[in-house]
């Protein structure tokens, strides 16, 4: 039979393992530990230091995390003997020693550690994204009625106000610029017209987007009767960065009906949808081109580029990407080992970063590029 012991024992490791795979489900996370280690007589102190090291890893993986496993058995007096095994479940990513301490007793080490699993999320959830909306293209068909090839130039003011209304979109009007990656990440020191009426530019780790509107007539024959729709599509090619890297092309499309055709005229007006229910599912279809837009910004990684000076690593997007201290990074590629940064400094458009390791060198990782954990 299970003692009053025991029991205590067994709620205490199930209230632990509840507690540590809360802090778990947090995936990455920053924790400290201190292991300990008895100095033996028998062991210089490097081996001593190294047991005490592996001690504060262990219990610093264990608030990433754990496992229990336990089991019973039958003791030579019959009483039931329970055992319980605590491992961890998490992983240690990266760590740097805070401390170190020794006396005739004991070696005691601190640290600092990056602990979990790295985040497999489809979304960044940026908390800004600065876009700038550049010049639009229409195509339109001759075919269409005069008063819906109007309709493109509403939809693009329609988009940029729905846009405008975004709590986490700050959007520039650069509707009289033509969006050319080429031209506009060409050398403009000895242009005329750039050093006379000045150049647009978008910042790292920003967002530039052109949108073209399309619209095709299409008729439906059957019988003596015809039904007459629009096929409009709108489209949206995003670039990233200030060299306007392609991201992504957005795409909706959508049937509007606009007419239906009788032999006696009276019965198709009657039928036919107004002007303001046409003017409304052109309405829905650009408020859904916001929402997709807003999306593919909004869960667009932030990363950039680093560049190693005396005082640590230097990246061209700051808080106004939104950047803010204490932020975790993490650097894996082929060529580095596995590496969390964390972010020391923030200003406008830049930040300074430094290794959560200490004795990692700043030369190896200049010019990698580092990527930003999911924002809150």
């Amino acid at each position: 039979m299970l003692n009053r012991s025991h029991f205590l024992i067994a709620l205490g490791l199930v209230l632990l393992s509840i507690s540590i795979a809360k802090a778990a489900d947090e995936n990455l996370k920053l924790v400290t530990a201190t292991g300990r280690a008895a100095i033996l007589s028998d062991e210089n102190s490097q081996e001593t230091r190294n047991r005490a090291l592996e001690d504060a890893l262990y219990n610093a993986a264990l608030l990433g995390g754990a496992k229990i496993d336990g089991f019973s058995s039958v003791q030579a007096s019959t009483e039931l003997d329970d055992h319980f095994v605590v491992r961890p479940s998490s992983k240690i990513l990266d760590y740097d020693i805070l401390n170190e301490q020794f006396d005739d007793i004991s070696y005691t080490v601190s640290i600092e550690a990056a602990v979990g699993d790295m985040p497999k999320t489809r979304c960044q959830n940026r908390s800004v994204n600065n876009v700038t909306m550049f010049a639009p293209n229409f195509s339109v068909d001759e075919q269409v009625p005069a008063w819906i090839s109007q309709i493109p130039a509403s939809l693009i003011k329609d988009l940029y106000k729905k846009l405008e209304k975004k709590s986490n979109v700050k959007i520039s009007n650069e509707a009289n610029v033509r969006l050319d990656p080429i031209e506009l990440n060409r050398d403009q020191r000895f242009d005329y017209k750039a050093l006379t009426s000045g150049v647009t530019a978008i910042s790292d780790g920003d967002f530039a987007f052109s949108t073209t509107i399309t619209l095709n007539k299409v008729v439906q024959e059957s019988g003596a009767q015809a039904d007459h729709f629009i096929d409009a599509q709108i489209e949206s090619s995003l670039f990233l960065d200030s060299d306007y890297k392609n991201m992504k092309l957005l795409k909706n499309r959508a049937r509007v009906k606009i007419q239906k055709v009788f032999p006696i005229k009276f019965m198709g007006a009657l039928i036919s949808p107004n002007q303001t229910k046409v003017r409304e599912d052109f309405l829905n279809l650009i408020s859904d081109h916001s929402i997709q837009l807003t999306e593919a910004m909004l869960c667009s990684p932030l990363s950039a580029t680093m560049v190693a000076k005396d005082d640590g690593l230097h990246v061209s997007v700051g808080s106004r990407q939104g950047l803010e201290n204490n932020r975790l990074a993490i650097v894996s590629n082929k060529t580095v080992p596995w590496t969390v940064l964390r972010v020391v400094k923030t200003n406008t458009n830049t930040a300074l970063l430094k290794p959560l390791n200490r004795r990692r060198s700043l030369k190896q990782l200049n010019g990698i590029p580092v990527s930003f954990l999911e924002f809150d």
